[in-house]
């Protein structure tokens, strides 16, 4: 499923890749494997935190710890779609010097604003909008404090879970704020951007660990003026 502009309005797309100087990363867990695949496109990667155990669990990544945690199987799996191009461990490489700082902000906490952050070409956000807000106006808040580190012409990539409303660790039972397409959508023109394309995957699983009807991927446009 799939919607889309005919001209997408930004310069700064080329045949459906968003590149630029630096991209801000807004993401669920301490983990590095969903920029793996974005750092060739990026000289500056700054990612957010949203706690000081997130922060020390990537930055012993970072670091290249040898207590850190695994995320080869992101590098390797890249390495096998582009058909061994450059070994998985030169990719990790790469996103680690690509990376330039990490920085804790909680977003939801509105006397907090991160001064280490600059103005980004690209935000990327999967799936932490929907844990760290509470209900869909605090949603629509922290989505536009996030975007307002959009450049003019910046593009948003936004990957969100539908319908979800829990996860669990263990036995122990984690909230979701449940979000649907239309809601999402309009948030997202609501905090200043051009939609350009949409895609929606419907679940194909079932699992007493998590609840989702599907995953939603977006990518937009700042607006210029």
């Amino acid at each position: 499923m799939e919607e889309r502009r005919r001209k997408p309005p930004c310069p700064a797309l080329e045949k459906g890749v968003v590149k630029g100087e630096t991209l801000i990363d807004f993401s669920v867990g301490a983990t590095a494997s969903h920029l793996i695949p974005v750092c060739n496109g990026f000289k500056d990667i700054y990612v957010i935190e949203v706690n000081d155990l997130n922060i020390n669990e990537f930055e012993k990544w970072r670091q290249n710890k040898q207590d850190a945690v695994n995320f080869s199987y992101g590098a390797k799996f890249l390495y096998k779609l582009e058909g061994g191009r450059e070994a998985w461990h030169v990719k990790e490489d790469k996103t680690r010097q690509a990376i330039k700082g990490v920085v804790k902000w909680d977003i939801s906490n509105d006397d907090q604003v991160p001064v280490d952050l600059p103005q980004a070409d690209c935000v990327l956000s999967l799936y932490l909008l929907e844990v760290t807000s509470k209900d869909r106006d605090t949603y629509q808040r922290n989505l536009k404090k996030l975007t307002s580190h959009l450049k003019p012409g910046g593009h948003l990539i936004l990957f969100t879970v539908l319908n979800m409303t829990f996860y669990k660790v263990d036995e122990e039972k984690f909230f979701i704020l449940p979000v649907d397409k239309e809601f999402v959508k309009q948030a997202v023109i609501n905090a200043g951007l051009v939609l350009e394309k949409v895609n929606v995957l419907p679940s194909k699983k079932n699992c007493d660990l998590v609840d989702y009807d599907a995953i939603m991927h977006i990518r937009a446009c700042m607006k210029t003026v």
